[in-house]
């Protein structure tokens, strides 16, 4: 099956602090409200596909409250902490997934009442291994309202070279990479990935035709040390284009890297490191 990416929420512990940080670097997301927790609230950079990257943190008022949208990743500016694809159906994706032996967590019922005063509102679920190995798969959304309600392309984005979410990286374990793909390939149907070694990351397993890949560090660093603190969740997500050229003129990207299956260019931006980049697939 053809995995179909939703949103990728990014945890900050200051929502006005990093939604500075995008409009510094030319990607001004719109703010999307209050969910229905009541304790974490929420701005979207949408894309013309509608997709979108979610910048999340607590209400200020409300700060260190229990909730269930990542709070260590929140109060830790984690950036990446889950993954959302978009699926017809929620109820028969959690069938699909119980029939081959996955733990489901779900359906579950979210909101989020936008300023205008729109309620937004969805069915979810989450999916784990059921064991005590993280497999980082992806949680998947349906609408109840429209989709239009919960995302609309951002004037800063629209029309222009950034198309979509491309890809997500998910941070593995070097032993756990080889599980991890068996794991999709059981649960998704992947094709065997194209590894390379991209500076930074280890090795890199990308999913041809697939907006996925995995990530598992060779040695100490920065992607060695987030998943000691996170493991199971994404490390990098990177927005599609078909020019990168053309990005780095509209966006202040650095030098490009050879990445499995062509070119990516992460953002400019030391609060962001290599967690946001722009991936040019070779056709």
């Amino acid at each position: 099956m053809d995995l179909t990416v939703d949103h990728v929420p990014f945890a900050f512990a200051d929502l006005e602090s990093i939604t500075e940080e995008f409009v510094r670097l030319g990607l001004e997301p719109e703010y999307g409200g209050v969910h229905g927790n009541g304790v974490t609230h929420m701005s979207v950079l949408g894309f013309d596909d509608r997709s979108y990257v979610e910048l999340i943190a607590e209400r200020e008022r409300r700060k260190g409250e229990d909730h269930d949208f990542w709070p260590e990743h929140i109060r830790a500016d984690a950036g990446p902490a889950a993954w959302c694809c978009r699926v017809p159906d929620v109820r028969e994706e959690c069938k699909r997934l119980l029939e081959r032996g996955y733990a489901v967590y779900g359906p579950l019922s979210g909101s989020r009442e936008r300023e205008d005063g729109t309620l937004v509102e969805w069915e979810m679920a989450e999916f784990g291994s059921g064991t005590d190995e993280d497999v980082p798969f992806p949680f998947v959304i349906a609408d109840r309202t429209p989709l239009s309600y919960r995302v609309e392309p951002a004037a800063s984005v629209s029309g222009g070279p950034l198309e979509g979410i491309g890809q997500v990286v998910l941070g593995v374990d070097p032993g756990g990479l080889e599980d991890a793909i068996r794991a999709f390939r059981d649960c998704y149907g992947i094709p065997t990935p194209i590894r390379d070694s991209p500076a930074g990351f280890g090795t890199v397993a990308s999913v041809p035709g697939q907006p996925v890949a995995f990530a598992a560090p060779d040695g100490d660093g920065w992607l060695a040390d987030r998943l000691e603190r996170f493991p199971g969740t994404p490390c990098s997500c990177l927005l599609a284009t078909d020019d990168l050229e053309a990005a780095r003129e509209a966006y202040p990207l650095e030098e490009p890297l050879e990445w499995p299956e062509g070119r990516v260019a992460f953002l400019d931006s030391d609060v962001l490191g290599r967690r946001l980049g722009v991936l040019e697939r070779r056709s």
